[in-house]
């Protein structure tokens, strides 16, 4: 290999899971973009500051991360609507796991 290739980070290896719930309105707090209707992966749109109830010390929403998977079922590839419906159907707390853009 030469010297001046470097090896970089596969984007797995940012993969993080974020654990939140519903507030008592049943809101998460986020809103959900993109979806397969558009030729794009799920992401998070605007995270509303002090509206998402985490649980946990772990990881935080940030705008722009594709969503990847919701309670371990994969929602890459489905449209914005079937998301929301994996999201309706799940129970709290949510799982969420999500890599960030480069």
């Amino acid at each position: 290999m030469s010297k001046g290739l470097k090896k970089k980070s596969h984007w797995t290896s940012r993969v993080h899971e974020i654990v939140l719930g519903r507030s008592p309105e049943g809101q998460l707090g986020f809103e959900l973009r993109g979806g397969a209707e558009n030729g794009q992966f799920p992401y998070l749109g605007d995270v509303r500051p002090g509206q998402v109830a985490y649980e946990g010390g772990g990881s935080r929403l940030v705008p722009e991360e594709l969503l990847l998977e919701v309670n371990e079922t994969p929602v890459a590839g489905l449209t914005l609507r079937d998301v929301l419906a994996v999201i309706k159907h799940c129970k709290d707390p949510l799982r969420l796991k999500c890599v960030k853009q480069e």
